[in-house]
């Protein structure tokens, strides 16, 4: 049988197709594609013994390119016959390929649980994941007469918020009996635990303190659930200052970001009894200062000031502008924006405020000058200033221009081929795994001419994101494409909604990967909650459904009639609410007087929806372009303003 295996995992070396494999859709192909998923099918469920049956079926279809993942299914299969050689010579032949690393997690798996320790660090490749890292160390550690080299790599993987995998158990008790797991490498696992890791750990890790440590242990435990802890200063008795200080900067920064008032009575009571570092000066003033903007408090220009110092970061520069523009007080404006570094002064958002500031003070020529110099580019700004001239926004769409040459060539790359194959199945996951494993290898140009690939091929998200990797904005038409553009048009006429505002949120939103599922479980096109969908629709929504776009695109339009109703169709309140909720966004409306519009989407409390509110505005109106409508978007934009007492809400 091994011989058998050998002749079927290594036929056909020649198998790589030197055209497109896309050129050869038709009848053939989907024969092809219809025998691979049967073959594919029988090499999960067959009995081994019977797995020599359909070698020939095999062989038969060796010219298509997922052959590679029935050989690489035979060989997982049947992994505990084959020869050292035969697997080294299958993971060469697929090296730098999705398909060498499954197999060589398999190979790895059956060496551990052989105890071939040589064999397994031979094999090893660093990146295939944590558990493989531990087993390599254990065994390095097992067979290595200077163990210190290693031990610096068992530090890395203790600092880690997370639990470890039982594969790290050995290396860590070894590491620990050489006296690395100090009462400070505890404590840094701790701090990254509290800031965003496993919290179920701190029992373990308070268990591997002396006495004497644990009540640190209870005081990031205290200032984690409540940050006014940093206000009991009794609790802070000072025996162990290096990690007290480090509880007490945590705690400042959360309560400041809480209550900026309770902040800065705690930070000046501490900072009479705490060496805080420069850096952590600054930090404690920038979160005092910016949530105290968000927070309307009376002393936020004060804190501001202290924390517009030359190495602030720049959301603290951006807070400090925004808050002047909510006074309406251009000298201001001017001055915060002449503080940036010169590099800042350049970004488009200075610029745009810049032109405005002047024109407020009269210096209309200066301003024109500006709003001319932005008008030219492509993005919210530009086209804000090109709404303040009364002239045309300029797209100035340039396409990407690939020789035939290299489309040909990287077209018959085998990775190309069948990242192509797994689209045309809509195996997603397996052809966007092939095509990122493909881009870690190509050249720029070579990354140029994948990236026309998948745009013929209607693979928009990877197309897309293509354009954003190579730095190429300019080819505008590919990088908004008219996605689903009927299905687009055909619901937004049944719901009444601008189609060029569906798809602008559709392209921000998961850049039309029909089976996007994002971290808190949005899903599908327009990435809806299921629970928005179930409240939309009254019913409950299958996860499944989410992700076929024609019933994604439907929910999606329910939702922003939806919004639409309660906003009063305001293609800003609307887009900031689709990010963050309408509740929330009425929370955010003045609650006195008129805000320019311009003025209050700098004021959004979340940076996420304010790039959000204005990334949609621009694709909203490059989409209009696109569909070939009459466009007054930035024109109104330009003169709205906005107020709590503006909408009418049931």
């Amino acid at each position: 049988m091994r011989e058998l295996l050998w002749l079927v995992l290594f036929a056909c070396a020649s198998c790589i197709v030197c055209q497109p494999s896309w050129a050869e859709d038709g009848e053939l192909r989907n024969q092809q594609r219809a025998q691979f998923l049967s073959l594919e099918k029988q090499l999960n469920t067959l009995p081994i013994a019977k797995l020599p049956a359909i070698h020939a079926d095999i062989e038969d279809l060796a010219n298509y390119p997922l052959v590679p993942y029935l050989k690489l299914r035979l060989a997982e299969r049947t992994l505990s016959s084959l020869s050292d050689e035969t697997v080294e010579q299958f993971l060469a032949r697929y090296a730098g390929t999705p398909i060498a690393n499954r197999l060589r997690k398999r190979w790895l798996d059956l060496l551990s649980k052989k105890h071939r320790k040589s064999a397994f660090i031979d094999a090893y490749q660093p990146g295939l994941g944590t558990r493989y890292t531990c087993t390599y160390l254990d065994y390095q550690l097992q067979l290595t007469d200077s163990p210190e080299y290693w031990f610096e790599q068992v530090d890395d993987l203790w600092l880690s918020g997370d639990s470890q995998p039982k594969e790290c158990d050995p290396v860590f008790a070894v590491w620990k009996k050489n006296g690395r797991m100090t009462n400070d490498m505890v404590l840094q696992r701790i701090e990254k635990v509290i800031r965003g890791g496993d919290r179920n750990l701190l029992g373990y890790l308070q268990r591997r303190l002396p006495g004497s440590h644990h009540y640190l242990v209870t005081l990031w435990r205290a200032t984690h659930r409540n940050s006014a802890t940093v206000m009991r200063y009794s609790e802070f008795p000072g025996r162990y200052q290096r990690w007290e200080k480090a509880i007490l900067y945590y705690g400042l920064i959360r309560l400041a970001w809480q209550s900026p008032a309770k902040a800065i009575k705690a930070f000046e009571h501490w900072q009479t009894k705490v060496m805080f570092s420069d850096a952590q000066i600054r930090q404690v003033n920038r979160a005092i200062a910016i949530n105290s903007v968000i927070e309307g408090e009376p002393n936020a220009a004060e804190w501001l000031a202290k924390a517009n110092v030359p190495l602030a970061e720049e959301d603290v520069r951006h807070w400090h502008l925004a808050y002047w523009l909510r006074q309406q007080d251009w000298p201001n404006v001017l001055k915060v924006i002449q503080s940036a570094p010169a590099e800042e002064q350049q970004q488009s958002a200075f610029r745009y405020w810049r032109a405005r500031g002047l024109g407020e003070l009269g210096a209309q020529q200066e301003q024109q000058q500006l709003l001319s110099e932005l008008a030219n580019e492509r993005h919210y700004y530009g086209f804000l200033a090109s709404a303040r001239l009364q002239q045309p926004a300029q797209l100035a769409d340039r396409p990407l221009v690939v020789s035939d040459y290299s489309l040909a060539k990287v077209s018959t790359i085998p990775a190309v081929q069948r990242s192509y194959e797994w689209f045309k199945l809509g195996r997603f996951v397996e052809a966007r795994r092939e095509w990122y494993y493909l881009n870690q290898r190509l050249t720029e140009a070579e990354k140029h001419a994948a990236t026309l690939i998948a745009s013929d091929w209607g693979w928009y998200d990877q197309a897309i994101i293509g354009f954003a990797n190579t730095g190429y904005y300019s080819d505008v038409k590919r990088r908004f494409p008219l996605a689903f553009a009927d299905e687009f048009r055909e619901q937004a006429n049944q719901h009444e909604i601008d189609p060029a505002m569906a798809m602008a949120i559709a392209r921000r939103e998961s850049s039309f990967m029909v089976d996007a599922v994002s971290p808190v479980g949005a899903r599908g096109l327009m990435q809806l909650m299921p629970g928005t969908v179930n409240y939309l629709s009254k019913q409950r929504v299958s996860y499944s459904a989410l992700l076929e776009p024609e019933q994604n695109l439907e929910f999606g339009m329910q939702y922003l009639k939806y919004l639409n109703d309660k906003l009063n169709n305001n293609p800003v309140l609307v887009s900031a609410s689709y990010n963050a909720g309408w509740r929330r966004v009425m929370q955010w409306l003045p609650v006195e007087g008129e805000q320019e519009l311009d003025v209050w989407i700098e004021n959004i409390p979340y940076r996420e929806t304010r790039h959000y509110v204005k990334a949609v505005m621009a694709y909203r109106y490059i989409y209009q372009v696109q569909l070939g409508q009459t466009s007054e978007l930035f024109d109104t934009l330009s003169r709205m303003k906005v107020s709590a007492d503006s909408l009418t809400l049931p």
